[in-house]
């Protein structure tokens, strides 16, 4: 396999962890406009549990994932505590954030798709190895360099099962 054939699917499971922390301001809208904590242990647990039972169905080890997975959940709560800091003075206007249960099941079709591509890239003897396109690629508002950081190591710790 060639150089360029393994930077797709980089790429791609760049993007989709990208996409899914796109939803953060919606989801800090959300909460916001109804009064919701941030942190939510029910729910991540609820996440934690389904994705570390897709990562075992892809072949994925389950202890390996699961630092990225809780990774991803961290910088995605600091993402809404950092709205919500900002709207403290200076309120959104006229902008409404989508439906909670909406994003939370769009969310759970990109955990499906980061981990399958993941395993794909993996079984294909793929390894992530250019940190500088996933801190390029991952870049969302109130997402720090150590955010983005901390998800690399735990996306390059993520190994098939023995």
């Amino acid at each position: 396999m060639n150089v360029m054939s393994k930077q797709v699917p980089n790429q791609n499971v760049y993007t989709l962890i990208n996409q899914r922390l796109s939803y953060m301001k919606d989801v800090a809208g959300y909460k916001e406009q109804n009064h919701l904590a941030v942190e939510d242990l029910v729910q991540e647990a609820k996440v934690l549990i389904g994705s570390v039972c897709e990562a075992q169905k892809l072949d994925l080890d389950e202890e390996s994932v699961r630092p990225f997975l809780q990774v991803q959940m961290d910088a995605a709560k600091a993402i809404q505590y950092r709205y919500r800091a900002d709207w403290l003075l200076e309120p959104e206007e006229d902008w409404q954030p989508k439906p909670l249960e909406q994003i939370r099941s769009e969310l759970s079709v990109l955990n499906i798709q980061i981990l399958g591509s993941v395993s794909s890239m993996l079984k294909t003897g793929g390894i992530f190895n250019d940190k500088s396109d996933f801190m390029a690629t991952v870049d969302q508002a109130h997402l720090t360099e150590s955010n983005k950081h901390k998800l690399w190591v735990a996306l390059t710790g993520i190994r098939l099962k023995d």
